[in-house]
């Protein structure tokens, strides 16, 4: 098991994977009872209105369409992130693939739309969303996808007055953008035979 600061086996990424979201829902959860109160968490995780999961289909689909796109005709240089998604995604199955998904949308959104966009709004949101994204923070597009995804997650929660609409949307971008990983990752593998 090789473990330097540039690289981690699979094992370990995951596991940091799993202790990093189980303690970002943790502080997404006591912070916002604290900040918000009960009534005010459990108005958030209203069901909303269907125009706000139609609007968080169109961002889906906008993010998706447009990573694929940077994926397939800008510079790998510009978007590598050390393989770190290869590693935590690429074998990965179905049923894991979804779950951990469905994990980092609710607590993430929870965190930065629930509570710290309350008061400190979308902008200061999104910008402290992309530097907790560290790895991204030497590639400037990786940068910019980042704010802007976490800006538009931002501006879903702010439109239909539920987390919701961003947990959908942050689920739907992850899980598509990783079967689209595993997929691509597959197909490679059937090249290289």
């Amino acid at each position: 098991m090789k473990q330097s600061g540039q690289e981690m086996d699979e094992a370990t990424l995951r596991l940091n994977l799993w202790l990093t979201q189980g303690l970002v829902l943790i502080v997404a959860a006591i912070s916002s009872l604290w900040v918000n109160g009960i009534q005010a968490t459990m108005e958030m995780f209203r069901f909303p209105e269907w125009s706000g999961l139609a609007w968080a289909g169109c961002v889906i689909a906008a993010i998706v369409i447009l990573s694929i796109g940077m994926e397939k005709y800008l510079p790998e240089r510009w978007q590598d992130d050390g393989s770190v998604n290869k590693k935590i995604f690429g074998s990965m199955s179905f049923a894991t693939t979804l779950f951990v998904c469905m994990a980092v949308g609710l607590g993430e959104e929870w965190l930065f739309r629930g509570v710290i966009q309350s008061f400190a709004g979308n902008f200061w949101t999104s910008l402290l969303f992309t530097l907790v994204h560290v790895r991204y923070l030497t590639k400037p597009l990786m940068v910019l996808s980042v704010f802007g995804t976490s800006w538009l997650l931002g501006m879903l929660f702010i439109y239909s007055g539920s987390l919701w609409s961003s947990i959908v949307a942050h689920i739907g971008i992850d899980l598509l953008l990783a079967f689209y990983l595993q997929a691509t990752m597959k197909k490679e593998k059937g090249e290289k035979k």
